[in-house]
């Protein structure tokens, strides 16, 4: 009789006994062990929870003592980004590692249009104006917004984010959409839900590289930060780039802090080189209290909540689960970190 050689797979994160038990069903192979870190602790090192036979870890921090993991094969993070991890001796192991990208696509997509419709409705005016119980005289004039209807929307960084704004945009407004990416490939390469985004990038009306950020700038009505943070991203919208948007023009940051100059951008804000932005991400968090982003009544601030929806650890499953059975076979995984890239 054949024995089946057994995988054990360590998990941290506070699943349910159902999400749990959706992992364990992909096969009889697994060993599924739950180690959940305590709320809030979720960046801990979790290198005491090992026990060395472990293959494979769910997470969102990796062993740093890597003595205490010799099996470890593969590690699948619970987040898309990876800079929580700069300086992580996973990098200089064999170990793969992949992330949950193509998750967010439908929470912070549809969190993305919700910024936009707020920033060109006035939203943020209301909610002040409600909080002190305020009926403006000229209301008319006051709350003259514009709309998204056959506006240009400009996609920085077309990952599954970007192209679920796009699909959104395209569909729902009938806006222009101009996409930019790092490379030619049009094809979403990584995870993505089946119905949401643009997987075949059929939906831009152009396509634009890094070097002709620009172009894409100077066109745009709205503009969407959905690129990952790296060295090559890094403070990419800095003065220049903010000057060169439209007065009438709108930011939308959902991605990561540093690639937005926040200096530049506070002075674009009150000298109104642009209309208004909207942030759920900043080069510190949480914002501290005394940045003048918190003063300025043109600017929507959220505290990195775009993905904060139910649906989260189940779309989260749902992705590792399709990664184990990949695993098993032995097919090449989602969402692998590509180092050099830095994501």
């Amino acid at each position: 009789m054949l024995v089946m050689e057994t995988i054990k797979v360590l998990m941290t994160m506070r699943f349910s006994d159902e999400q749990i038990a959706r992992v364990r069903a992909v096969s009889p192979r697994l060993v599924v062990v739950q180690k959940s870190v305590k709320e809030g602790a979720d960046f801990n090192d979790t290198s005491t929870l090992f026990e060395g036979d472990e293959e494979i870890f769910y997470g969102m921090i990796p062993p740093r003592d890597l003595s205490r993991a010799p099996r470890l094969r593969w590690v699948q993070l619970h987040s898309a980004g990876i800079n929580h991890l700069h300086d992580h001796p996973i990098w200089q192991s064999d170990v793969r590692v992949t992330t949950a990208s193509g998750i967010h696509a439908v929470p912070i997509g549809e969190f993305a249009i919700a910024l936009m419709l707020a920033l060109a409705r006035k939203i943020p005016l209301m909610t002040r104006l409600q909080a002190r119980a305020d009926w403006p005289r000229g209301k008319w004039n006051l709350f003259l917004g514009t709309e998204l209807r056959g506006k240009t929307l400009g996609v920085v960084g077309y990952g599954s984010i970007g192209r679920e704004v796009a699909r959104i945009a395209k569909h729902g407004f009938a806006m222009r959409v101009l996409a930019l990416t790092r490379g030619g490939d049009p094809r979403d390469r990584g995870y993505h839900e089946p119905g949401v985004g643009d997987p075949d990038g059929a939906l831009p009306d152009a396509w634009f590289t890094r070097a002709q950020l620009f172009d894409l700038l100077t066109q745009s009505d709205f503009v969407l930060i959905a690129t990952p943070l790296t060295d090559e991203t890094r403070g990419m919208i800095g003065e220049r780039e903010l000057r060169a948007m439209k007065p009438t023009a709108f930011l939308v940051n959902i991605a990561r802090g540093g690639i937005v100059d926040e200096r530049a951008l506070v002075r674009a804000l009150k000298e109104h080189w642009i209309a208004g932005a909207a942030l759920d991400v900043f080069e510190r968090e949480p914002l501290p209290a005394d940045n003048e982003l918190w003063t300025l009544d043109n600017v929507i601030i959220a505290p990195h909540i775009a993905a904060a929806t139910p649906h989260y650890d189940d779309r989260a499953v749902e992705l590792f689960c399709e990664n184990l059975r990949r695993y098993l076979r032995g097919d090449a995984l989602l969402n692998v970190v590509d180092i050099p890239r830095g994501y």
